[in-house]
């Protein structure tokens, strides 16, 4: 959902009277043909305008010509946060990078506290909020950057706070925690957010099997490789060679269960698997009975 859209939804929803579910739905459903007839009256605002030039930025294929348009965008409207995290994301020099995303990330909490939008009861549920989708974006992008610099506990402690702000967790972060304890071998911390999140998801399971796998500790290893090849066979099928990968997964997005989600498990959990350079050969030994 786009900024203008969300705003023009927000300004006719302001003006509805609906008083249940039904009436609701049924507004919604007169917006959505009024808003494809074109009959919504609608003045666009700063920060339509600052995403539109985020949109150019976005789709140009000059390098500098993305990052002039990024800089118009978040000059114009700095509510226009998206604008800052994408230069953020093109921007080669790491120096430059950090400090553009540590002042932006400390100028946007500024605008939202001010904006009351760090109150109480908006706490744990950031993602809900259009307005606060941006900054737990630019907390994830932190995070990874801290991960790829090597800084794995200031990277565990900006994902802890994302869940916090969060905690359906639309972005992920808890799979990335997962993996950072796992790097850190902090197994109590490690079980506390399985516990909150209990899925039998790779992405939840490889961490754990790696834990116990560093920590020399066989039985519980097994344990987490078994229940890994029950979520995903495909996980084991990689390392035997005979993988096939799932060709009608666009890339970049992945599906539980199969080849896809493997692809994605070893490269975001990249920084944790080079702790491990003999864990093929602990899976090949071990997974010899599994089809």
């Amino acid at each position: 959902m786009d900024n203008k859209f969300n705003n023009m939804l927000n300004e006719f929803l302001a003006n509805t009277d609906a008083k249940n579910t039904k009436e609701l739905n049924e507004k919604l459903q007169e917006f959505v043909q009024k808003y494809n007839a074109g009959e919504i009256e609608y003045e666009n605002t700063a920060l339509d305008d600052a995403y539109n030039l985020l949109d150019k930025a976005e789709n140009t294929k000059s390098k500098v010509q993305a990052m002039k348009y990024a800089k118009e965008a978040y000059d114009m409207c700095p509510a226009c946060f998206d604008a800052l995290i994408f230069q953020v994301s093109i921007e080669d020099n790491p120096l430059k990078r950090w400090k553009l995303l540590d002042n932006g990330l400390e100028l946007e909490k500024e605008r939202l506290e001010k904006e009351g939008l760090f109150e109480k009861e908006n706490i744990g549920h950031f993602y809900g909020l259009y307005e606060t989708r941006p900054y737990i974006r630019g907390l994830l992008a932190k995070v990874n950057y801290l991960i790829l610099d090597g800084k794995i506990k200031q990277a565990r402690d900006v994902c802890k706070e994302i869940l916090k702000l969060n905690e359906n967790d639309n972005t992920g972060s808890r799979y990335l925690l997962m993996a950072i304890y796992a790097y850190l071998e902090e197994e109590n911390e490690m079980l506390k957010l399985y516990k909150k999140y209990p899925e039998e998801s790779l992405e939840m399971l490889f961490p754990l099997f790696i834990l116990y796998y560093k920590r020399g500790n066989d039985e519980k290893a097994k344990e987490y490789l078994d229940r890994i090849n029950k979520a995903n066979p495909d996980f084991i099928k990689f390392f035997k060679g005979t993988m096939k990968e799932n060709k009608l997964v666009s890339e970049g997005y992945y599906t539980n269960g199969d080849s896809s989600e493997v692809i994605m498990c070893f490269r975001e959990y990249d920084f944790l698997m080079k702790t491990v350079p003999t864990l093929e050969y602990y899976i090949l030994e071990n997974s010899k009975n599994k089809k």
